[in-house]
């Protein structure tokens, strides 16, 4: 028996292998701790192309605590999720997350590298919240939205949340939905990067 399977461990394996092609794809965003709801939650990696994709990680040394409200957390916003398991937390687990969810499990393997066995595939949610998408911009790409669709400048000095229910209100949600992807991957500073020169 080695040490406890750490989240970095995982999150390391995923990125290699679970994510290799996503990664690759010029079209496609691969981001780490992705903040939702102004940072109340944050997905674990999230992978944004034609869909906002999130894993979550629960490795042999996270406890399950904090589960419940991610679940909810991630159900307003994610196309899609899957959860990435240590064994020991696996049947624990299964009841605290939605049938939409993808489960796959995760331990040891040989020469102390990380095995995945998928348990079962994600399905699309079909309740996103379009205020929490919208949530995911920054002021600046909210305006910039905004304006766009024509709002004058006096609108758009409304307070950030009046911008973001007003967004949500008059934008289809799949058109919404889309935009905020494209806004996400044109982003060019990131927590988890420097920010470019």
């Amino acid at each position: 028996m080695g040490e406890p399977l750490k989240d970095i461990d995982v999150r390391r394996a995923a990125h290699s292998r679970l994510l290799h092609h996503a990664r690759r794809c010029p079209d496609t965003l691969v981001i780490d701790e992705l903040g939702l709801d102004h940072g109340a939650c944050r997905i674990d990696i999230a992978v944004i192309n034609g869909h906002i994709r999130g894993l979550e990680i629960k490795a042999e040394a996270d406890t399950l605590g904090r589960l419940p409200q991610q679940v909810v957390a991630y159900g307003n916003v994610v196309d899609k999720a899957t959860l990435i398991v240590a064994h020991r937390h696996l049947q624990a687990a299964l009841p605290m997350i939605p049938g939409w969810w993808g489960v796959i499990a995760a331990g040891r393997g040989a020469h102390d590298g990380i095995k995945f066995r998928r348990i079962r595939s994600e399905c699309v949610n079909r309740d996103v919240d379009p205020l929490m998408v919208a949530r995911l911009l920054w002021r600046p790409e909210i305006v910039t939205l905004l304006r766009s669709r024509g709002h004058a400048e006096r609108e758009l000095r409304a307070p950030r949340e009046i911008l973001y229910e007003r967004l949500a209100a008059e934008m289809p949600r799949r058109a919404l939905t889309h935009a905020v992807r494209e806004i996400l991957k044109r982003r060019a500073i990131w927590r988890d990067r420097p920010r470019p020169s």
